[in-house]
């Protein structure tokens, strides 16, 4: 069963855990109604019911292995599928659930809000408005019709079904509530982090540009003083070498002044994308890097600065710290934007450094809606793993 499910690990854990709840209801509702029909409730009522919480179940087991490739999408909709095929059987059968069964077609909605996009969230809307109102108008026409039937069967069913349904229910509201809390924290968590990171970045770039392009200029001025000594005293064969020299320095002054940029912002981010910058990044890497691109989709500017940030903070640790004789980038679309970055260095006790670095890629992917994972040991390597669940948003940036 953990195998077959397995498909739901590539969501958000919230949902997962929701499906699983109502994966776990539904199956003990079935269970319980099944053991009622064996111990002679052979109902028309108590059969419909069953054959309805059945394929239900087929739905959500079918969802998993859609949902590795479509994300939470897949699952959502077969949820929803699930549900109101529940409402509108149930119903039918056991009108006395109409309560019930009207609540169920609502629970995609409240389920699907932080997941997906405001055009499916619309369509679900319509789903329960229209949905919740037709299994009421059912619900009265059907009690008039089966009045006349046995109260105890309608009591059987009633009893089997309707914990399932007040248990996904309920683990919902929690769910949603828990989820606000949880968000809640890591707001007032991310805003300390962003104040962090922010004057950790400036003063990183106030380093770089004092021992690297600052001291180059320094270099140079005093260079241009021994050339101008060199040409009043008429040695014009040592003030041309200067001169040489100089230009040489000045170069190296751009070089550096090119790269900071690019550390800052690459051009080539914002005009091409996400692998076209890694591409460029790569061919330019001390490390040789390998780099594995798959059923790639362009996502929204944050999703791709932050991926593109945190893999290049990667591949400069493992160029600078790791040790490492080579590097391998993996970048997938679907079903969401997600990489990994391995090296064959010397590893590392995460216990024993410095968390900052790490800590401020942790900030960046989590404010464009991403997670990270960082896998390491001395000696075997180390492993970054990032996800950003969801559907892509393509910007249109001509």
């Amino acid at each position: 069963m953990r195998r077959l499910l397995a498909g739901w690990d590539s969501l958000d854990p919230s949902l997962a855990w929701l499906l699983r709840i109502n994966l776990i209801a539904l199956t003990t509702a079935t269970l319980l109604l099944a053991a009622a029909y064996l111990l002679g409730f052979k109902h028309t009522a108590v059969e419909i019911d069953l054959a309805v919480m059945v394929v239900s179940l087929v739905l959500l087991l079918v969802s998993p292995p859609l949902t590795r490739r479509y994300g939470a999408t897949a699952a959502i909709l077969l949820l929803t599928l699930s549900a109101v095929l529940f409402a509108f059987g149930g119903t039918w059968a056991t009108p006395n659930l109409s309560p019930l069964t009207a609540l169920l077609t609502m629970v995609p909605l409240l389920v699907a809000y932080p997941y997906l996009s405001r055009r499916w969230i619309h369509a679900l809307m319509v789903v329960a408005v229209l949905g919740s109102a037709a299994v009421v108008a059912l619900g009265e026409w059907r009690r008039v019709v089966q009045y006349h039937e046995s109260w105890v069967v309608n009591a059987v069913v009633v009893a089997s079904s309707l914990p399932a349904g007040v248990i996904i229910v309920v683990f919902l509201v929690r769910g949603a509530y828990a989820r606000l809390q949880e968000q809640s924290d890591q707001l007032v968590e991310s805003r300390t982090r962003i104040v962090e990171v922010a004057d950790a970045a400036r003063r990183s770039l106030e380093r770089d540009l004092h021992d690297g392009a600052q001291q180059g200029l320094l270099a140079m001025s005093v260079t241009i003083e021994r050339a101008r000594k060199e040409l009043l005293a008429g040695r014009h064969e040592s003030a041309a070498a200067l001169m040489g020299q100089l230009a040489t320095d000045n170069r190296e002054v751009l070089t550096e002044l090119r790269e900071l940029a690019r550390g800052i912002y690459p051009p080539l981010l914002a005009e091409r994308g996400l692998v076209a910058a890694l591409q460029s990044t790569a061919r330019r890497s001390v490390v040789p890097v390998t780099l594995d691109v798959a059923d790639f989709e362009r996502p929204s500017r944050q999703v791709e600065a932050a991926a593109y940030f945190c893999i290049l903070e990667a591949l400069t640790n493992a160029a600078k710290h790791a040790g490492a004789s080579e590097v391998l980038i993996t970048v997938r679309g679907a079903p969401h934007l997600s990489f990994t970055v391995s090296d064959d260095g010397v590893g590392f006790d995460r216990d024993a450094v410095d968390a900052g670095g790490l800590l401020g890629m942790e900030a960046r992917a989590a404010a464009a809606g991403g997670s990270l994972r960082l896998e390491s040991a001395p000696g075997w390597g180390t492993t970054l793993r990032g996800e950003f669940p969801g559907a892509p948003a393509v910007d249109s940036r001509g």
